[in-house]
C-alpha cells in the first residue's frame, strides 16, 4: 500500500474511488489576431465581465468566508491595471485569448515570488484566467466532474469557485498536489468541514478509479 502525505485539513477519514479534475485548459495560441485591438478589447472585456459575474453570483449563493473568497476573484477579474495590461497586448496584434493568459501570467508570476500567503493566491488567479479564456473560446468553464457516484476528487489545485460549491454529497474527501494550508482551498475546505489532503505532491500519480482512504488528524 501506498502511503501519500501532505497537510492535513480538518479531522476525519473519507474511503473512496478517485476521480481526477480535469485538466487546465490549453496554452493560447501565440499568433496575430484577425480582428483589430478595438474589437478583440470588447471579447477580453466582455468575457471578464462574464465571469467576475459568475464569480460574484456563486459567493453570493455559497455565503460565509466563499462570498468572500469569491467576491475578491470577481474583483481581480475586472482589475483597471489587469485590463489595462490586456490592452497593451492587444495593441500588439496579440488575440484577447492569448492577451487574457499573458496578463495574468505575469501577475501570477508576481504574487507566487512573494511566497507565503499572497504566493497562494497566485492559484486564484490561474482560475479567473482559464475562466476567462473557456468563454473566449465558447468552451464550458472548468469545473468539477460528475461521474455519478461519491468519490474522493483529486486535482492539481481546486479553485475557491469549485471548492465553495462541492456536492457534498458525491464528493467524499479532496486530495491536492499542490496548495498549503492558507490556500483558500484550504481554508473553504475547513469551513465546509470536507477531509482534505492539499501539498499532496505524490497524489499525482493516482489514476481515476484508484481506492484511497484520506485520513486527516
Amino acid at each position: 500500500m501506498m502511503e501519500i502525505k501532505g497537510t492535513g485539513i480538518g479531522q476525519g477519514v473519507a474511503v473512496g474511488p478517485v476521480v481526477r479534475m480535469a485538466e487546465a485548459l490549453p496554452e493560447p495560441v501565440d499568433r496575430p489576431s484577425h480582428l483589430d485591438p478595438e474589437r478583440e478589447g470588447e471579447r477580453a472585456r466582455a468575457s471578464l465581465s462574464v465571469v467576475a459575474a459568475e464569480l460574484a453570483n456563486r459567493g453570493a449563493k455559497a455565503g460565509g468566508a466563499a462570498k468572500d473568497v469569491l467576491e475578491a476573484q470577481a474583483m481581480m477579474a475586472e482589475d483597471p491595471s489587469l485590463i489595462d495590461e490586456v490592452t497593451k497586448l492587444l495593441a500588439t496584434g496579440k488575440t484577447a485569448e492569448r492577451a487574457v493568459y499573458e496578463s495574468f501570467a505575469a501577475y501570477r508570476d508576481l504574487l507566487a515570488g512573494m511566497g507565503g500567503y499572497m504566493g497562494e493566491r497566485a492559484a486564484d488567479l490561474d482560475d479567473i484566467s482559464q475562466r476567462v479564456i473557456a468563454h473566449l473560446l465558447k468552451l464550458p468553464a472548468p469545473g468539477v466532474p460528475n461521474p455519478g457516484h461519491p468519490f474522493v476528487l483529486v486535482a492539481r489545485d481546486l479553485a475557491p469557485a469549485d471548492t465553495a460549491t462541492l456536492d457534498l454529497d458525491q464528493v467524499l474527501g479532496l486530495v491536492t498536489v499542490d496548495g498549503g494550508p492558507t490556500s483558500h482551498t484550504a481554508i473553504l475546505a475547513r469551513e465546509k468541514s470536507i477531509v482534505a489532503i492539499v501539498g499532496a505532491t505524490d497524489a499525482a500519480s493516482l489514476a481515476d478509479g484508484d481506492t484511497v482512504v484520506v485520513a486527516c488528524r
